[in-house]
């Protein structure tokens, strides 16, 4: 056991040192990503214009709201995404399949890798950006701050889960770039990313309910500001918990079907 986890650990490790390596690659996605939620944010300024409150929602709750949604959609990037897919297509993913280790903790290690140094630097833009905007809503107490560190573990977990099941799906096409954009639509909008789930109108918002993004960006955002606790947020994390446990499954699933493809392809 300790041997195995000290055997992921290096993967982590050195997901950590490439982002090192090459971090003008990252300061340049980072500020990218910076960028779009300004804008964002002035669209939401604009709407909060002579509205100190929407539906309850009070500017400073969004401002906050907007900040939080930046540093987790920024976590698991798209990089681990293409990692996958440049590995398929360019044969690499055989060397994998030699190396004494399962792929899927593999890629999960490496995303954490790339979480642990990405997260540093979009932290430090978040906070900035919380010192410029003047956002100040933060959980209050030392449970509200160990509630949110759990709902980004999930959310972490199971967007890493998301994009692996997605990169998988190289296997079956010569380019990831289309399916990728559908899987960030489907996260943007589903997590809260773009609107607050708050906003969504009843039926939808009760379909999101039941959907694995929400674990995403709402949950650890609202747990953040304070708008999600008790039984709801219980049952949140329920709900994330399960579809952690379903989307390892379906990665597994995926993974046997692809390998039953690779041994098409090469007998």
């Amino acid at each position: 056991m300790r041997t195995a986890l000290k055997k992921y650990w290096r993967h982590t490790a050195l997901a950590m040192q490439e982002t090192l390596a090459y971090r003008v690659t990252y300061i340049v996605n980072t500020f990218s990503m910076v960028i779009t939620y300004t804008v964002i944010f002035f669209v939401w300024s604009a709407v909060y214009a002579g509205n100190p409150s929407l539906d309850g929602y009070q500017w400073q709750e969004m401002k906050s709201y907007l900040i939080v949604s930046l540093f987790l959609s920024s976590l698991v990037s798209m990089s681990s995404e293409f990692r996958i897919s440049r590995q398929i297509r360019t044969g690499n993913i055989a060397v994998e399949l030699v190396r004494p280790t399962d792929y899927q903790k593999a890629s999960l290690s490496i995303s954490l890798g790339y979480s642990l140094s990405e997260g540093l630097l979009v932290g430090l833009a978040c906070a900035g950006f919380a010192l410029v905007t003047g956002a100040s809503v933060t959980p209050t107490s030392a449970s509200g701050w160990l509630l949110f560190a759990c709902a980004v573990i999930l959310s972490v977990v199971t967007k890493f889960l998301m994009v692996y099941v997605f990169g998988l799906t190289s296997f079956w096409t010569t380019s990831l770039m289309g399916i990728s954009w559908l899987r960030r639509g489907l996260t943007d909008f589903f997590s809260g990313a773009l609107i607050p789930i708050i906003f969504f109108p009843p039926w939808l918002r009760t379909l999101t309910d039941w959907l694995p993004f929400k674990a995403i960006v709402w949950v650890p955002a609202a747990v953040f500001t304070g708008r999600l606790t008790g039984a709801e947020l219980a049952r949140d994390f329920a709900v994330a918990a399960a579809w952690i446990v379903v989307l390892w499954f379906a990665g597994r699933l995926v993974w046997s079907r692809a390998m039953r493809k690779v041994t098409v392809q090469g007998g």
